[in-house]
């Protein structure tokens, strides 16, 4: 069964990129904010993929891993994904709740808390940075997240769950990677920001065009 997505030209791909690298720099902002410490957020792609190649995006699918889903709305659709290990997990738990790094040992509520807020944070100042540049002079993009929800369990099984909505109409799913530096040095968590296809359409045409100024990274 062939994709049901609309091909994007290459200017389309450009611009794509150009909105997810404007959501990401906004992100990092936040997020250095937040954890009182330079965080780099940077887009390493733009993918298309199978649907059967898509549970395995987070490395091996026999892991258990962790997940804050956000889901996105507004003019725009589909989730958001902060995933990450129970180690790099409890890493920005202690961060966040101020605590020598190895404190917490589990997921109680408090941990929970600790990243579910940090996803608030770095979701929704992706979506501001993402609908700046995407609205145009004589038409505004509005992107609205939803209250993200904690979820740990296989990746396949998670990933499964995050892309149903895209399999029911296509065989194949679209989605934007990012990854996190802290000072300098890498962080085992992955930002996935995964538009469904009512959205891939509207996409197609919001590309069409030039996008703001106001949006575009400096």
């Amino acid at each position: 069964m062939a994709a049901i997505f609309p091909l994007f030209t290459p200017a389309q791909v450009e611009k794509l990129t150009l909105a997810f690298h404007a959501g990401a720099a906004s992100a990092s902002e936040a997020m250095t904010k937040w954890l009182s410490r330079p965080t780099v957020i940077t887009i390493d792609s733009v993918d298309q993929c199978s649907l059967e190649q898509a549970p395995t995006i987070l490395g091996d699918t026999g892991d258990e891993v962790c997940m804050c889903l956000m889901q996105m709305g507004g003019d725009l659709s589909g989730p958001m994904i902060l995933a990450f290990d129970d180690v790099s997990g409890l890493v920005l738990a202690d961060i966040v709740l101020g605590r020598q790094k190895g404190t917490s040992s589990g997921w109680d509520e408090f941990e929970k808390s600790a990243v579910l807020e940090s996803m608030n944070i770095v979701g929704c100042a992706y979506l501001n940075g993402m609908a700046r540049c995407l609205s145009k002079d004589d038409e505004s993009v509005t992107l609205v997240p939803a209250p993200p929800i904690f979820l740990r369990d296989f990746a396949e099984s998670l990933l499964q769950m995050a892309f149903m909505e895209q399999a029911t109409e296509g065989r194949s799913v679209i989605f934007a990677r990012a990854r996190f530096e802290m000072q300098g040095a890498p962080i085992k968590w992955t930002f996935l920001l995964i538009p469904d296809p009512p959205s891939i359409a509207r996409l197609s045409q919001l590309l069409q065009g030039d996008l703001s100024s106001s949006g575009r990274p400096q």
